[in-house]
């Protein structure tokens, strides 16, 4: 994950904020849903697809590197949502939490497949990344609110899906593609789940990492 000291929450658009039960509502109730049954469905893909073909001698130090950071990159979406649902109890926290447990595994079985270590740690908010445990600190900082915590939801995202793009342009490994391929596509479902909860909260969420056109496109 790239450095992130321009992360800017300052950025979104504040349109009309009112308290409200969130488990209570529909709109909130779809969101939910929608991203339960999405996961399950990338969850199935993922592990339809966990019978690997390429040589395990194969593998580039730079996809390698990339494996890794995948790795703990999905785990510390998981850590941050976590935290995030302690906090606020909001479902859509918990949802997407075991949506990346469900990709953090798929990538360890990638890791065991091509006989590497795992670089995760299994202690919540602890990594081998260095990096990675000091964002895991500012990120959940930045969650001072219930409408922050959203914001820093999308962010990752975002990050996500811009990593995953760029491991997908920078290999040829097909079975890295495959696993790579289906993070990409829940990053998108999790990037819109967030976006519409901000919208229910009255917020309109601008993108800080994607391309408008990108960003547009997933939200379609």
């Amino acid at each position: 994950m790239k450095t992130i000291a321009y992360l800017l929450i300052g950025s979104l658009v504040v349109l009309n904020f009112t308290s409200c039960d969130v488990k209570a509502d529909p709109l909130s109730e779809q969101v939910l849903v929608e991203d339960d049954l999405l996961g399950i469905a990338v969850e199935n893909e993922i592990m339809q697809t966990a019978e690997f073909l390429t040589s395990p001698d194969d593998l580039l130090q730079e996809e390698i590197d990339g494996l890794m950071l995948t790795r703990e990159e999905e785990g510390l979406a998981k850590d941050v949502y976590l935290y995030f649902y302690d906090q606020y109890k909001l479902r859509i926290f918990s949802n997407i939490a075991k949506s990346e447990t469900r990709h953090t595994n798929a990538v360890l079985s990638l890791i065991n497949y091509f006989e590497l270590t795992d670089p995760a740690t299994g202690v919540s908010g602890k990594f081998s990344n260095a990096h990675l445990g000091e964002l895991y600190v500012q990120l959940t900082a930045q969650g001072a609110t219930i409408n922050d915590a959203l914001s820093v939801g999308a962010f990752i995202e975002e990050y996500d899906i811009s990593d995953l793009e760029s491991l997908i342009s920078n290999t040829t490994n097909a079975d890295l593609k495959k696993v790579y391929g289906n993070l990409l596509r829940a990053s998108g479902f999790h990037l819109k789940a967030f976006t519409n909860m901000l919208k229910f909260h009255g917020i309109i969420y601008e993108p800080q990492i994607l391309s408008a056109d990108v960003y547009n496109l997933i939200l379609k």
